[in-house]
């Protein structure tokens, strides 16, 4: 009862901030109306209020938070036994993949976060393979990688990666594309890109974010792919999907990663414009509105970025975030069609539900397909045609078939890396030095993991502490495996470290920066000496992370402090060591302290428009400011 009055408290004095009574939120009619902006101010009691219940509801029914998303597939594995799981790479593979012959496939996949997408999405007519990252991070290159193998080992017509536009997903997935061209297999990609909640002038380098949208191009192509179509068709006609698709996106609350605060703070009567689906926070805030001109505000955008015109027709998605209620969610669905319909815009298929959430955000997205008079009939029988994918009606894998009631296909393939000895190898003393500098750098990170988390909120996802962490741990676990006589072993070992234990974009890019490194620590010898070969391996290194990262100096990531390291060092190489480390931790340091109120132009914070999310240092500038100061202070103990 007490809870009950408190929750009906709250609603009374959100409807009077608002000049919305329960009567009239219920029977508004009300359409094509702006929202009120938020509020500059905000009184302190207000800001207290939600900050108490926000941590009261973060109640998680989980065990340990690192296999989470592990337990999680084991989970849909046995509610529907004819999946194969594969463990090692988090791979959901499609029954009978032997049997499936002069066939395309599909292999799409990201960060866990989102279920069901994009596991619930494996069958005949859909998926042939998801791969499944951590929470809020794409998956690393080789776990893409071996589902590639997997599907191509029986038949090798052709891959269709079908990919959500986010850096980390970009960066691993084109990684997977890119080795497997170079194997000769026939390979097509299609980035999915459809949000159209950020105005064109406002869009960074990454361009826009791929959302639920993604699930009707899975739906179509694999529709094509079944019918035996080949790759280059399909591929052609899921870009003409994406080209006449548009996703907007609604937030009431703020999503939080287990063991996390929220991503954000948004008061009780506010909602977030634009919010991404990885809990980002969105374009703009307003005050909450009745569901009609919420509704009709989305649409708004969605039917400007398509063009929608009278006599149109449509395939519509509305999508839940996770949290938000059915009751509310019909709602929507109603207020959608009604609206649509007023427009004279004939919305022929509707779908519903939990099709790519966001943890344990409530909100809402509108996805709508234009179904253009070239490509009605074939868009429809597409989204018509029979699928066995247990998150789309009408599925049956729940029902194991009599070859799978004895036995459960799980599978633990073990990853095996042999690291060669290549390059220079060093004396006793270096060992030791380069020992100290990774062990202290490790220890470093994991001392700074709740300041990173913190740094990363608001604009990412609160992860990178928590990301860094794990890459620390597994370094030091696999410490005394670590071939220091050679240090491009060392970088080679790392880099293999980092893609595993990391995921996501940060994880590909630790990955590349490591893996260019032990490139250039490859010379049979040293020419010139160290000195020189670490000024030009550091360069080479930070080059290739800009080409693949799109990141530059100013850009507000981990490449401001990169370059700074990398620039000072090149210019003191005259000096003494202990000046070179002085110069080298206060530059870097600089560099760091430089990203405050600087406008993120890459990554997932590159779509966060509120200006105080970017009052902190960069995250991953301040975690490479961490790693170099470690290293300069062991090197200059030393010299």
């Amino acid at each position: 009862m007490r809870g009950a009055r408190l929750a009906s408290k709250v609603i009374e004095e959100a409807c009077h901030r608002t000049d919305l009574s329960p009567r009239k939120i219920s029977s508004s009619t009300s359409v094509n109306v702006r929202l009120p902006v938020r509020s500059t101010t905000r009184s302190i009691g207000r800001s207290v209020c939600y900050n108490k219940l926000s941590v009261r509801t973060m109640k998680r029914l989980v065990n340990d938070v690192d296999d989470a998303v592990t337990e999680s597939l084991h989970g849909l594995s046995f509610a529907y036994p004819q999946f194969e799981y594969q463990v090692s790479h988090r791979v959901v593979l499609i029954p009978k993949l032997e049997d499936r012959k002069k066939k395309v496939s599909l292999i799409c996949g990201g960060g866990s976060g989102h279920e069901p997408f994009a596991a619930g999405y494996v069958g005949r007519g859909m998926l042939t393979a998801a791969v499944a990252g951590s929470i809020y991070a794409a998956p690393p290159s080789m776990h893409i990688s071996y589902a590639i193998d997997r599907v191509s080992a029986h038949d090798k017509t052709g891959i269709l990666m079908i990919v959500p536009n986010y850096t980390g997903d970009c960066l691993n997935f084109g990684i997977a594309v890119e080795r497997a061209r170079q194997e000769d297999l026939n390979i097509a990609e299609i980035i999915v890109n459809e949000d159209c909640s950020i105005p064109k002038e406002n869009l960074s380098l990454a361009g826009k974010r791929g959302l639920c949208g993604i699930v009707l191009i899975v739906k179509v192509a694999g529709a094509l792919a079944e019918n035996g179509m080949p790759l280059d068709e399909i591929s052609e006609i899921a870009h003409r999907v994406l080209r006449n698709m548009a996703t907007y996106s609604v937030g009431m609350t703020a999503c939080s990663i287990p063991g996390q605060p929220p991503m954000f703070q948004l008061a009780e009567d506010e909602i977030e414009l634009g919010m991404g689906v990885h809990g980002e926070a969105g374009h703009e805030k307003r005050k909450i509105a009745p569901s009609s001109q919420v509704v009709a505000l989305m649409l708004e955008r969605i039917c400007g970025a398509l063009s929608l015109k009278s006599g149109d027709a449509v395939a519509i998605i509305v999508n839940n975030f996770g949290a938000l209620s059915q009751l509310e969610q019909g709602i929507v669905v109603h207020d959608a069609i009604k609206h649509l319909r007023g427009m004279n815009v004939q919305p022929l298929r509707v779908y519903t539900g939990l099709l790519m959430t966001s943890l344990n955000s409530a909100g809402v997205q509108i996805t709508v397909l234009n179904l253009p008079e070239r490509d009605r009939n074939l868009f429809l029988s597409c989204l018509d045609a029979p699928t066995d994918a247990p998150k789309w009606p009408g599925c049956a894998y729940s029902v194991p078939d009599e070859s799978s009631t004895t036995r459960q296909k799980v599978r633990q393939d073990s990853v095996v890396r042999v690291v060669e000895r290549r390059g220079v190898e060093v004396g006793p003393d270096m060992q030791t030095l380069m020992q100290r500098c990774v062990r202290s750098a490790c220890e470093a990170l994991i001392r700074e993991e709740d300041r990173l988390n913190d740094l990363d909120r608001g604009c990412g996802d609160g992860d990178t502490g928590s990301t860094l962490k794990r890459l620390a741990t597994e370094v030091l676990r696999k410490f005394n495996e670590l071939q220091f006589s050679h240090p491009s072993a060392v970088f080679s070992e790392l880099a293999n470290i980092a893609e595993e234990r990391m995921g996501g974009a940060s994880g590909g890019l630790y990955c590349l920066y490591l893996t260019s490194l032990n490139a250039e620590l490859c010379v049979p010898q040293v020419d010139g000496g160290w000195l020189k070969l670490w000024a030009q391996t550091l360069r080479t290194s930070l080059e290739i992370v800009m080409k693949y990262g799109k990141a530059k100096p100013g850009d507000r990531s981990m490449v401001d402090a990169l370059h700074a390291f990398s620039e000072t060092f090149e210019k003191t190489l005259d000096k003494p060591w202990t000046e070179i480390c002085d110069a080298v931790k206060a530059a870097t340091w600089r560099a760091c302290e430089s990203t405050k109120n600087m406008k993120a132009r890459v990554g997932r914070a590159s779509y966060v428009r509120e200006e105080e999310c970017f009052q902190k240092m960069d995250a991953g500038a301040y975690a490479v400011a961490v790693i170099v100061d470690a290293i300069m202070n062991e090197i200059r103990t030393v010299f």
